[in-house]
This record gives structure tokens, sequence and C-alpha cells, in this order.
């Protein structure tokens, strides 16, 4: 520590202060850092797993399997994957930034998916808004090229290069894939009769814009659809949307839905990784980051000692 001592003792007044203020906010924003981490930890393992059918209602983890919601699956921009979310980027290398000489790489292309995320564990299916979330993925890389669209891919996977004019980056949450997710869960019921009932009203809308429709209904042919006229529409309407309906609509449907925390306190996790690894590694992060923040303390003391 003597270069230390050398080095603090050469610094005029404005350069002291100006050390001690930044040794402070390393500090601080270290300690913070720590805190962020091992709170998230802390979420991890502190919070029971649940399964999706019998989960009670608020801030629960579930652990289960990606699904695709519709038949043509989400695909990457950059590469034309199938996934369940992605998050990609290009960015353009600028030479000479600014009379700097040097390179900076400019992004000209962000983008990520908004789509909803179907989870599902065997004991139900849970759709999951990945806004908000910090995800983790399953696929995270990156390559070079000299386009704006990356061109050359071969299709079991990307280019090799490592050199290029433009950089790609992608990050994806692949389909049938195992994902832990920690976040508000809440369940909507859909009431199969009034279901119905908007069946009805949504046929009757569009029967009153077909003149050859309500011809038929009009029994006495006097141009007008009379009170009882329209109760016999009412009745046709109700015998069709019933003849419609699926059988297993007649009892309570329900949806599951995962989203983050209503008022924004607690973490909100997507992540490919198993939550068991991913404690150890919000844990390691933490602890580097309280390791770092006491040397940080370590140097600001002593650099106040050594000038008073």
């Amino acid at each position: 520590m003597a270069w230390y001592a050398v080095w603090v003792g050469h610094l005029d007044a404005n350069e002291y202060r100006g050390l001690l203020i930044a040794l402070f906010l390393f500090t601080l924003a270290l300690f913070v850092t720590g805190v962020y981490f091992i709170r998230r930890t802390y979420w991890i393992i502190n919070t029971p797993t649940s399964k999706i059918q019998s989960a009670h209602q608020g801030y629960i983890e579930i652990e289960g399997v990606t699904r695709l919601i519709d038949a043509a699956p989400l695909a990457s921009p950059l590469t034309g994957t199938p996934c369940v979310w992605y998050w990609v980027s290009v960015e353009h290398k600028e030479s000479g930034y600014q009379d700097t000489g040097k390179n900076l790489w400019q992004r000209v292309y962000q983008h990520q998916s908004d789509h909803l995320i179907a989870v599902s564990d065997g004991s139900g299916e849970c759709l999951v808004d990945p806004d908000g979330a910090r995800i983790h993925p399953g696929v995270e890389r990156q390559w070079y090229g000299d386009t704006e669209i990356p061109s050359g891919i071969a299709a079991g996977g990307i280019t090799s290069r490592l050199f290029g004019d433009y950089r790609y980056t992608e990050k994806l949450l692949l389909p049938n894939h195992a994902v832990y997710v920690l976040g508000w869960f809440k369940t909507i019921a859909h009431d199969p009769y009034q279901a119905e009932q908007e069946a009805i009203k949504a046929m009757l809308r569009e029967w009153k814009t077909d003149p050859e429709k309500m011809r038929a209904f009009d029994l006495n042919q006097d141009g007008q659809i009379s009170e009882d006229e329209w109760a016999h529409a009412r009745q046709q309407a109700e015998l069709e949307a019933r003849a419609l309906r699926v059988p297993s609509n007649d009892q309570e449907q329900q949806t599951h839905f995962m989203s983050n925390d209503l008022q924004g306190h607690r973490p909100f996790i997507i992540s490919a990784l198993d939550q068991a690894a991913l404690a150890r590694r919000f844990r390691r992060w933490g602890f580097l980051a309280w390791f770092a923040s006491l040397l940080g303390f370590f140097f600001l003391i002593t650099a106040y000692y050594l000038r008073t």
C-alpha cells in the first residue's frame, strides 16, 4: 500500500476531493448492486414453487416448458429461428468517431418481441406477459458481417466470423424448453352463459345488416319488424348459438396469466436457467459486488486518513 500512500500524497486539493467523491460513489453503487442481486436470490429461494392449476392468486413462481400459442411460431428477425421470445440488435462500426480515431459501435436496429409466452407444467397452462421482465434466455449469440441484414446463415446455425462492419446480437427463448417464471399470477374466469349472450348479440347485430335475413323474419311482410317478430329472431339466434357452442364450454373456463408485480416492488423473472442455477448466479454476483464495495470503502477510508 506504499504506492497508494505516495500517490494520494501527491494529489492537489481538488484531485484529492475528487478521489474521495469517486470512491464514495463507487462504494455506494457496488453496495446497491449487491443488494439488487441478493434481493433476487432471496425471492427465488423463499418463494414456493406452485402448480399452475392449483396456484394461489398473487406473487408466485412456476416451472414448466414453453409452448407455442399459434400454429405459426414466432421467429427471430435475424436468423428466422423459431422461438417464443427474442431480443435482437444490429450495430454498425463507425471508424474514427468524432475525429477521436477510435471505433464505436452505433446501434442501427433493435427489437424485442412482446408476444405472450405459454408455459405448461403438466397441471395446466399459463400465459406470461414478458413486458417488464428480466429475461435470461436459453440462446445468446453474437456474430459479424458486412451488411445490415445478416447473410450467409446456414440452416444449422450462424456464421462464425469474428470481424465485420456490422455486429449482430440475438437472444432467444426456444419452444419446448424448460423455463422458470417468478412474478404475479392471476386467473381470469370465463362465464359460459355470458359468452353465449355475447354470441347472440353479435349474431343479431350481423342479421340487422342483412336485408334478406330481416325479410325472413318479417312474417306479415309489412316491411317492419314488430316486437313479436324480433322476439322470434332472438329465439332463432339463441338456438343457433347453442348449436355452435362446444360442450366442454358449458363449464367455467379459466385463463391463467403471469405478469409484472402490480406494485413493481418485487422482481419479475423469466429464465431458461432453473431456479437453483439462477439463485447461485445472483448470489455470486451479489457477493462479488459487496466484496468490491468493501475494497472501495477500504481505499476511501485509507485516503481520508492519509491526508488528515
